[in-house]
């Protein structure tokens, strides 16, 4: 399976960032209240990071093992064990989660880009909660890509996989 392209995800966001944006004006437009997100956004966005760093970590401590045990092949146990299961759904959780930020980031960086040009939220309790919200997107996103390139699925093209059952790279 190919990595994650970087410039589909940027475009992603960009795109997302004008829906943010379109969205809170068609809002304004209409004669309604602006929904504004709220501190809860952001922490649930940096609980699914933590819990993606909490999977993706275990996965680097492994593959950082099985390419040291290529360069210094040894006889000794392995330190880090990880199943090619679990390494599998770790790289795509990752995606997710690079995905989700990705769009997630967008949206809330427009509507934060919206309220701070046009001036209609107030800075405290509308642009700070969502900026913080755009801002948790934006770290979801770049950790997916980070913990999605600790570990590689394995190739679907009939290529040999590697003794370990994991290949690095990515």
């Amino acid at each position: 399976m190919k990595p994650l392209s970087t410039p589909i995800l940027v475009l992603i966001f960009v795109l997302s960032t004008g829906f943010g944006a379109q969205m809170l004006d068609t809002v304004l437009r209409r004669g309604h209240t602006l929904p504004i997100s709220g501190w809860l956004t952001s922490a649930v966005l940096l609980t699914l990071a933590a819990a993606l760093l909490g999977y993706g970590l275990p996965l680097r401590r492994y593959m950082l093992e099985s390419a040291e045990r290529r360069e210094h092949p040894s006889l000794q146990p392995r330190r880090h064990q990880i199943d090619l299961p679990t390494a599998f759904r770790t790289v795509l959780l990752a995606r997710a989660c690079a995905y989700t930020g990705s769009v997630m980031g967008g949206i809330f960086t427009g509507q934060a880009l919206f309220l701070l040009l046009t001036g209609v939220g107030d800075p405290v309790r509308g642009i700070l909660p969502t900026a913080a919200a755009a801002l948790a997107g934006i770290i979801l996103a770049v950790l997916g890509v980070i913990v999605e390139r600790w570990g590689q699925l394995p190739p679907d093209d009939g290529q040999a996989q590697p003794e370990d059952g994991v290949e690095a790279g990515g």
